[in-house]
């Protein structure tokens, strides 16, 4: 098993800014309560949006055995996921947990022949290499059911952050664009939501 992962996925992150504007065509003064003022109501959005880099990986793992006894095959499927948490808690950067456990009579004819037990690891880490080196480490206990990449937290804020500021700018230039095509001098917001539209991590 190679020690090491290409990152190739890039994942999109946008924030959507949807909002009210309130269309002021006079110099009147602002009334605190939009409702109260039958004037025009204009309704647009605009959003922001960055291709974030998948910096962490998640990876699967699972070991499945069959045995005469459900409590043989669980014994067996325990004592491998242990010794695999045993070796994975050697390293500092991995956030290992369990996964998926499972039970099940292997039958025949409506006659139950065998009982087969299944167990899963789930590794993450924003060090790819690391997890990458974890799975070849564990390999004589527990095989890989899969990889996914993600955007860490601390990067998925960080962006998040700027988008934010990105989407209320670019509302706030396109109010004045709204405002000033529809002969208005001035323009109120009533209301305004930023919403996190983020794609979820590529398969």
């Amino acid at each position: 098993m190679q020690s090491n992962v290409k990152l190739t996925a890039m994942n999109a992150i946008r924030l959507f800014t949807a909002a009210f504007l309130i269309l002021y065509c006079n110099s009147a003064a602002l009334a605190s309560e939009c409702s109260a003022r039958k004037l025009p109501t204009v309704h647009f959005d605009a959003n922001a949006s960055q291709l974030a880099e998948n910096d962490s990986m998640r990876a699967t793992l699972f070991v499945e055995v069959q045995d005469s006894t459900p409590n043989a095959a669980s014994a067996r499927v325990t004592r491998a996921a242990n010794a695999a948490l045993h070796e994975l808690g050697k390293d500092a950067a991995l956030h290992v947990r369990t996964g998926a456990y499972r039970t099940y009579p292997v039958s025949d004819q409506g006659t139950i022949k065998a009982w087969r037990a299944r167990s899963e690891l789930v590794i993450e880490s924003d060090q790819i290499d690391r997890v990458s080196d974890a799975i070849a480490g564990v390999s004589e206990y527990m095989q890989l059911a899969g990889v996914e990449f993600f955007p860490s937290m601390a990067l998925r804020k960080q962006i998040e952050a700027a988008l934010t500021d990105q989407a209320i700018t670019a509302f706030l230039d396109k109010a004045q664009r709204v405002a000033k095509s529809f002969g208005a001098n001035r323009f109120e917001i009533c209301e305004a939501n930023v919403i996190d539209q983020a794609d979820g991590p590529p398969p």
